[in-house]
């Protein structure tokens, strides 16, 4: 495959960077390294390169071999790599993909093995785009929908290769610099300017800029020979490599206006060259030399320079871990997703995808600091439950610390107001009615504000309503048991906090959820077993269960979908209330019991989407499994037929901190 002086530019590349190995695809959980996504390996396969990325950094192109050894051109998408396959040969290769991420261009073999020629692929088909009459052609570039495709092929007789520009069928020449031969490699999103490389002499380059039918010389940086890479969406900014004076060495170039600039090398390097370009321009990634001879990706934007992406994560705080990353060959529109390829952690080379952020330069988020911020998530799930909780809790008070002496009258109503340190505030209003044989039955409704803090400085404000009811037994001697069931309904806001490289940022969204709980309480009092005094003995379970949907964030250099997820709790308590009267209508009380979360309570593992990157799933956060609870409380008849009831609870685990709940009530019986 002769291909004149940019063979000899892409030979030095590839044998480099290893940016000539093949790939193929099919579905695969990502690898991760400490910090980014390795990309993976087709089953069987040992290594995998990206060359292309879509606008939205979602969508990959690139190549991996498979089982069988063969390089298969592939298309990675939310962790999962397709394998293209071919126009009929063992092999294919894919070096570009489409803005939208909807078609992949490259070139595979055809049935002889031999024969190779340009492909398009677009859903699911790969469509032979054929030559300029000659027997081989390349396809490396296409338009942001997808329509035109560039790259180059043989002319009648291969004498020549010449720059193509195919649509709609159609393949044109686009002619050379008065040379033999030209290769197209890049093209703006509208497809109507092409970039690329074309003779002028027999020992000559020049980079090209293609529109409107004239081919244009970029020029040089000094020395004789350049090569376009790459072009801005908008077809105004081009970005490669030229010689400088001499032709001794070369240095990658953003070419905008009519004037190349030259981006330098990194510290102690000679060599760089320039892979892609950001939708606007200002960001440039490729290739570069180092002090040590070894080559390292980079990534310039006209503030920062030239800088070398692991030393940017280094700075950031990331940790590379076994990574060396080789090369850069894609950037995304906004700048702020590159991928490239690099020696994973098993020794071979394997593609790679990192987003940085726009808003902190340096910043990149990590799968530690994503697994923290999701499993955060799940202490809504443990907020909505303690809210059930709370509420059959304040039945339990009204039903056996007041219900039972209604001052004469079958009826009550109530009003209680509730604080949980967890935090969660609620007001709650209902009526109680007396039944015969000691029995009291009750309904109540309540409003509620929860608050959740978690990680990084998250945190979740929702707001919720729900209903709950009770039938209990409570004499004066004897056998006492109730049974409370409680039904809750929130929505909010959600910020779910993490660190971005070396500062901490957030992305919110809102969602709502519902969920129920039930208790059964049984106990024996003991009357007056000290002048006035009641004790009662109990033990009670609470099992509660709160759904919180789906939902999709905004904002934020890493926004995220979540999933729906679930939270569950089953509590087991065993404990004495006693009560001691002062005066009819007037007693104090108090409680304590020893509190255990059963094997069961759990919530679901926390999953979802990084817009953009990765899928992940992280497990929930630990709650506390034993506490103790006390409880101090009066009772007091403020007027005829009407109490204020008010009680403050602690709930003390053994290796959380403490939490408080107050509750005041007034009752009013007729």
């Amino acid at each position: 495959m002769g291909r004149m002086g940019y063979r000899n530019l892409a030979a030095t590349l590839v044998a480099t960077s290893a940016l000539t190995c093949a790939v193929s695809v099919a579905a695969l959980t990502p690898v991760r390294a400490a910090d980014f996504i390795g990309l993976g390996f087709l089953p069987g396969g040992v290594y995998s390169n990206a060359f292309g990325l879509s606008a939205d950094g979602t969508v990959v192109a690139g190549q991996a071999d498979g089982a069988d050894g063969f390089p298969r051109a592939f298309r990675w998408s939310g962790g999962v790599m397709t394998n293209l396959g071919t126009l009929g040969g063992n092999t294919s290769y894919g070096l570009g993909v489409s803005g939208d991420g909807s078609a992949v261009v490259g070139y595979s073999n055809l049935a002889d093995n031999t024969t190779y020629h340009a492909f398009r692929w677009s859903g699911g088909v790969m469509t032979d785009l054929g030559t300029l009459g000659g027997t081989h052609s390349e396809a490396h570039a296409v338009s942001a929908d997808g329509a035109t495709v560039v790259g180059y092929a043989q002319i009648t007789g291969n004498t020549a290769q010449h720059a193509f520009r195919w649509n709609g069928g159609t393949m044109t020449d686009l002619g050379t610099l008065g040379g033999t031969n030209s290769l197209a490699k890049g093209v703006s999103g509208d497809g109507s300017v092409v970039v690329g490389v074309s003779d002028i002499s027999l020992t000559t380059t020049r980079a090209f800029r293609w529109s409107g039918g004239v081919m244009t010389d970029l020029g040089t940086l000094g020395g004789s020979s350049s090569t376009a890479s790459a072009v801005s969406i908008d077809g105004t900014t081009v970005v490669g490599s030229a010689h400088l004076s001499g032709d001794v060495v070369t240095h990658a170039f953003r070419w905008n206006g009519g004037s190349m600039t030259d981006l330098g090398v990194l510290s102690g390097g000679t060599y760089s060259t320039a892979a892609a370009v950001s939708g606007d321009g200002s960001v440039v990634v490729g290739i570069s030399t180092t002090s040590g001879g070894g080559y390292l990706p980079f990534r310039w934007t006209a503030g920062t320079g030239m800088q070398s992406i692991p030393a940017l994560l280094t700075a950031a705080g990331v940790n590379l871990g076994p990574w060396l990353l080789v090369g850069a060959t894609g950037v995304s529109a906004d700048g702020t997703v590159i991928t490239g390829s690099g020696i994973g952690p098993t020794g071979q080379y394997q593609g790679w995808l990192a987003r940085f952020s726009t808003t902190y330069g340096t910043g990149l988020i990590t799968p530690d600091v994503v697994s923290q911020s999701f499993s955060g998530l799940s202490s809504i799930s443990h907020t909505g439950n303690a809210a059930i909780d709370g509420t059959l809790g304040t039945l339990t008070q009204i039903a056996t610390q007041g219900g039972n002496d209604q001052g004469g009258s079958p009826y009550s109503v109530f009003g209680y107001g509730a604080y949980d340190s967890d935090p969660v505030a609620t007001g709650s209003l209902g009526i109680t009615a007396r039944l015969p044989d000691k029995m009291l039955a009750g309904a109540m409704v309540s409003a509620h504000v929860l608050r959740t803090t978690m990680v990084y400085d998250g945190d979740a404000k929702m707001q919720g309503g729900s209903a709950a009811a009770f039938l209990a037994r409570v004499p004066d001697a004897g056998l006492q048991w109730m049974l409370g069931v409680s039904g809750l309904t929130m929505s909010g806001d959600i910020t779910r906090g993490y660190i971005n490289g070396a500062s901490q940022t957030s992305s919110h969204g809102n969602t709502t959820g519902n969920g129920f709980g039930a208790m059964g309480r049984i106990g024996w009092t003991f009357d007056r077993i000290w002048r006035a005094t009641q004790l009662t003995p109990f033990a009670s379970y609470t099992f509660s269960r709160t759904h919180l949907n789906g939902y999709t964030e905004s904002g934020g250099p890493f926004p995220a979908q979540i999933d729906a997820f679930n939270g569950s709790a089953n509590i087991l308590r065993l404990g004495a209330d006693a009560r001691y009267t002062v005066a009819p209508g007037k007693w104090l009380w108090g409680g304590l019991a020893s509190t255990h979360r059963l094997n069961n309570s759990r919530s679901d593992d926390i999953s979802g989407t990084l817009l953009g990157l990765f899928s992940t799933s992280a497990p929930a956060t630990s709650v506390a499994k034993d506490w103790l609870e006390a409880t101090a409380g009066v009772r007091w008849q403020a007027w005829r037929n009407g109490f204020v009831s008010a009680s403050v609870t602690a709930a003390v685990p053994v290796s959380y901190a403490a939490t408080y709940q107050v509750r005041l009530g007034l009752t009013q019986t007729f």
